[in-house]
């Protein structure tokens, strides 16, 4: 059996780091995902119900108006959906790269069989 060259090691390493990134964006996407899940959620609530509203600043509520609060909202679920978006692209691109480098990586061991 032949050694494993030092440019196929690096490709190793190289495939092992998009591996992990592409676990840190799933990662992020999926959180971002339940973020915007809840202030959709805090959002249909706001709208149906009626009286004061409070809005939740570290461990106190503060009385807040209800256009202001869903106005946040709002933009909450925008910049949200602005930054999972981002997040898909990046993740695609790294998907292309990491399969580009297991073929590599599969051509570079097949040879050494």
């Amino acid at each position: 059996m032949q050694k494993i060259s030092d440019e196929l090691k690096t490709k190793i390493a190289q495939f092992q780091t998009l591996q992990q990134q592409l676990q840190l964006v799933a990662v992020q996407k999926q959180q971002l995902i339940l973020d915007k899940a809840e202030a959709e959620e805090a959002s249909k609530d706001l709208d149906a119900s009626e009286g004061d509203v409070y809005k939740s600043v570290g461990p106190i509520l503060i009385k807040s108006d209800r256009g202001e609060l869903s106005k946040e909202l709002k933009e909450d679920i925008s910049s949200s959906e602005n930054r999972i978006s981002l997040l898909e692209k990046q993740e695609q691109k790294l998907a292309l790269k990491a399969q580009e480098l297991q073929k590599d990586l599969q051509s570079g061991l097949k040879g050494l069989q």
